[in-house]
């Protein structure tokens, strides 16, 4: 994973047709303006060691560029992980009941994390807007405040809606660090809940950033807990209904992996081809003393094999107030609960995830290979695999100027 003269490959644009899109040849003459150009404009003589440095970081810059591409076309969640999401967000909230009217005012950010390869700077903008979305408002945008960590926006942005549906409506606020060549990379967000808005009073308040979460999952689990002494802890997987479908026409493959972290042991339940109501009624014991009930707890993780073990969402069931001579039989929604303040156990994605970052990191610190590390002029692909993840993935260089 990472965080996006042969004949092209099938599904592949031609460097030459890059050259005929207009949006492409404005971004290449923004990105081509030279060390020499720059340094005219400010109207300074400079030293030849000032020129040489400046075109040594005029180099790296377009090389690191290339080298954040080629990780993120492998897998864009590389980005998410430089730096773990840090920072907050401060924002101001009002609730106009006169005029059925949110209107929300980003006022700013502070301490945010890096997102260049060297970890000192970022290009923060902030996105803004409610889940979900009755009057089809659509998403604002801040303006992008450049090569900061604590950037101040103070922009205000008016949403309609209805005082009945405050409760089930909730703000979303998402902070992205604006890239050149492809999409913004992730830097956290944060999930508003407007429920206990009082009308016409105003809330300020910083907001701590969080990992991503998915809003679109849906659905139930409903599951038995018994316990059979000395210390068996019995969790049966009965069924789930109305799970989120995300490709049209083609229903997900559910199973379900059971597991109680601290414990060395993930069971899973058996795949159910092609439906949104799957029903398993499959039980799996784990040893669990009830000394250990203040602090143990069990985690479902829904997840769909023709995803490729995409999750679909989380139960966490405590077992700090079950009763194991009455047991446990209920029922529970799904959520996205990677923002759970738990501990949990991390899949092997992630760690496959953590040497992709590395790799970025070491090759951008060594600046190796060094062909990648220097001027580049002509046209040429500069491409990239992974073996182990069974990925690749390939940079344009147009003119000398990268391309997406």
């Amino acid at each position: 994973m990472g965080n996006r003269t042969s004949e092209p490959e099938v599904g592949q644009r031609s460097p030459d047709a890059d050259t005929k899109n207009p949006e492409l040849i404005e971004g290449m003459a923004r990105v081509m303006t030279t060390a020499k150009e720059r340094r005219t404009a400010n109207g300074r003589v400079y030293t030849r060691q000032e020129k040489e440095e400046e075109e040594e970081e005029y180099n790296y810059r377009d090389s690191a560029l290339i080298l954040t591409q080629l990780f993120k076309k492998m897998d864009p969640a590389v980005m998410k992980s430089i730096g773990d999401v840090m920072g907050e967000l401060k924002v101001s909230i009002k609730f106009k009941a006169d005029q059925s009217l949110l209107l929300v005012k980003v006022v700013g950010a502070r301490d945010l994390s890096p997102k260049d390869l060297r970890g000192k700077a970022a290009n923060p903008f902030v996105q803004v807007e409610l889940v979900p979305d009755r009057t089809g408002t659509g998403t604002k945008l801040t303006n992008v405040v450049r090569k900061s960590l604590n950037p101040t926006f103070n922009e205000i942005f008016a949403f309609p809606l209805e005082a009945d549906h405050l409760v089930e409506t909730k703000l979303r606020l998402i902070v992205w660090n604006h890239d050149t060549l492809g999409d913004g990379d992730f830097m956290g967000e944060r999930i508003v809940e407007l429920g206990d808005l009082e009308p016409n009073n105003v809330v300020t308040s910083w907001y701590p950033l969080q990992e991503e979460t998915d809003l679109s999952i849906s659905g139930t689990l409903d599951i038995s807990l018994a316990y059979r002494l000395p210390q068996l802890l019995c969790v049966t997987v009965h069924r789930a209904a109305a799970l989120v479908c995300r490709e049209p026409n083609r229903p997900p493959h559910p199973f379900v992996r059971v597991m109680i972290p601290g414990i060395t042991m993930v069971e899973q339940t058996a795949v159910q081809r092609g439906t949104l109501d799957p029903e398993w009624e499959q039980t799996y014991e784990f040893p669990v003393p009830q000394e250990e009930f203040d602090y143990r707890y069990v985690v479902l993780n829904v997840c769909d094999m023709s995803r490729d073990g995409e999750s679909m969402g989380e139960v966490h069931i405590d077992l700090c107030n079950f009763d194991p001579e009455q047991g446990f039989t209920g029922s529970f929604p799904l959520a996205d609960m990677r923002n759970s303040d738990r501990v949990r156990t991390k899949w092997a994605q992630r760690a496959l995830l953590q040497e992709f970052k590395e790799a970025m990191y070491a090759h951008s610190a060594y600046q190796f290979p060094k062909f990648l590390f220097h001027k580049h002029s002509g046209h040429k692909v500069v491409s990239v695999s992974s073996r182990k993840a069974g990925c690749q993935a390939k940079v344009r260089i147009i003119g000398g100027v990268p391309i997406s």
